[in-house]
């Protein structure tokens, strides 16, 4: 029985001038995407593998084991997303690396009477708003399948289901095929089912053109992976479909008068998808406490840093303090010498063990490590702060997004369109997964770093000063070189939230129309 219904409900709408115009539609918008993505893609990934390539070489030219501690790993950049075109994310607004150079300190010293630099090594930093998004002009919105799917997906179902009820109940057919053997609930699934299909039918098929032209051009090339997200892509967007048409048959359910039905359903659909994501998104802003001005994090990075550098110079002039002492015993037993040896003598025996260290020190041509520990000390804790408060601004604007995001997901449309960027590798969870990358790749880096100066017996093994690390030249080739990837079950976990919030929804308003029209009269 629900068969017959859902043939009836498919053959009705197949030949009406609504899927003509439905199919006509999602072809030209997904012909024209994908017309739009072979003429940017070719040259993001261009772009991407000349910076990659310049990075690795200008890495892979560093030999000695202190410049690479001081320099770093250099520009990390994030690969484009081949799926780009389902999802743009505002990728052109998120920095295309991870890492950036701010430069580095230099500090002078004195000790012995001697000057002597001490310098910063790199700290991790993190990039703006990608400069090459920041003289953009305002444009038109552009079409992506998130774009098709959160509108077109949303507002054609409406079209196929606000008389689906109410017609037939003004018409008086709906009690006249109640009164067959036809349960409501069969009927309620066979509408569902066949307005489903018809909307998804021209979807498919302009998804499948949309592939086509694409496969053609040689810089696209999808792998297993990337099919599996498509698939999980076309099968977030039926769902999304689902949840539409179900609202359509629960106002159409609830309402006697077809053109009533489509007007409480244009004012639910201009709330749910137009008005509901950019209000709520404003909203939240306005609601939460402002973000750390720059101002505001340079006074805090001034402060720490001003505590830790107040910290070194009182140690080093301990230190300097204990030299001088030990100096002034060297002078007095020396003068003492002259006039009277056998008092020089006694003051000698009676200090025998701070005689010996003095002579020791003195007769010593070697580096102080005492004192390298004190400026090594005072380079890693100053980089360790430095890279600490970064982050932590970092995080409270992640927070911040965040925050929004889950007051916008009060909207299926802002969902759906936080799904389809995780899937397509695009959009801010696509880029906190870079950046975890990168934080992986910098600890490596660093334990690299480390275990080379160990593995050098002649090395101080003090990292951080130039003086205290290995000299040995080190291989390019044992150098851990960063590549980005985007993995099928990273895309999959950051949306797994937001696809079980489709599901949710669907079985919400599925059931509703459901209660609505078992209570409502024929």
């Amino acid at each position: 029985m629900i068969l017959h219904i859902v043939q009836r409900e498919f053959f009705d709408h197949l030949n009406s001038l609504r899927f003509a115009l439905t199919a006509f539609i999602m072809a030209a918008l997904m012909v024209t995407n994908a017309v739009v993505h072979l003429q940017s893609y070719p040259d993001e990934v261009r772009e991407y593998s000349e910076n990659v390539t310049a990075a690795r070489n200008k890495l892979q030219s560093q030999t000695q084991l202190y410049s690479l501690l001081k320099k770093g790993p250099g520009e990390l950049y994030k690969r484009p997303s081949p799926l780009t075109f389902v999802a743009d994310g505002g990728e052109a607004f998120l920095p295309g690396s991870g890492t950036t150079d701010r430069g580095s300190w230099i500090r002078s010293t004195e000790s012995g009477g001697s000057v002597n630099e001490i310098q910063g090594i790199w700290t991790l930093d993190y990039p703006t708003a990608n400069p090459n998004a920041r003289d953009l002009r305002p444009k038109a919105n552009q079409i992506d399948w998130v774009f098709i799917i959160t509108y077109l997906l949303s507002f054609i179902p409406l079209l196929f289901t606000f008389d689906a009820l109410s017609g037939e109940r003004e018409s008086g057919t709906l009690r006249l095929c109640l009164a067959n053997p036809i349960s409501r609930p069969a009927l309620l699934v066979g509408k569902f089912l066949g307005a489903l299909i018809t909307v998804l039918i021209p979807f498919y098929f302009a998804v499948l053109l949309n592939l086509a032209v694409i496969s053609v051009d040689s810089w696209t090339q999808f792998g297993a992976a990337d099919w599996g997200r498509l698939g999980m892509i076309v099968l977030i967007a039926s769902g999304y479909a689902g949840i539409f048409i179900a609202v359509g048959l629960l106002v159409s359910a609830g309402t006697r008068d077809s053109r009533v039905s489509l007007v409480v359903l244009l004012i639910t659909w201009v709330a749910l998808v137009v008005f509901m994501p950019s209000t709520l998104g404003t909203l939240a802003t306005k609601w939460m406490s402002p973000v750390q001005t720059v101002h505001q994090r340079e006074m805090a990075k001034k402060s720490a840093l001003g505590q830790l550098n107040a910290d070194f110079d009182k140690k080093m002039w301990t230190k300097q303090k204990a030299q001088l002492q030990t100096d002034d015993l060297l002078n007095q037993l020396m003068a003492l010498a002259k006039t009277s040896p056998e008092k020089a003598e006694e003051l000698a025996k009676a200090k025998e063990e701070e005689f010996k260290a003095a002579v020791a020190k003195f007769e010593s041509q070697k580096a102080d490590e005492e004192e390298l520990r004190l400026k090594a000390e005072l380079v890693n804790k100053d980089a360790e702060i430095r890279e600490r408060l970064n982050r932590e601004h970092l995080t409270a604007q992640i927070v911040q997004v965040q925050r929004a995001r889950g007051i916008t997901r009060f909207s299926p449309a802002a969902i759906v369109q936080y799904a389809l960027e995780s899937m397509a590798g695009t959009g801010l969870n696509r880029h906190l997964q870079f950046l975890e990358g990168v934080h992986r790749h910098i600890r490596l880096l660093r334990h690299f770093i480390v275990d080379v100066d160990r593995a050098d017996t002649e090395s101080l093994h003090i990292v951080g000063i130039p003086e205290g690390m290995s000299k040995k030249p080190i291989s390019s080739r044992a150098l851990p070189t960063y590549e980005d990837k985007i993995t099928f079950s990273e895309t999959f976990n950051a949306a797994m939230v937001d696809m079980l919030l489709l599901l949710l929804l669907l079985g919400v308003f599925l059931l509703g129309a459901f209660l609505v029209f078992i209570r409502s009269d024929v």
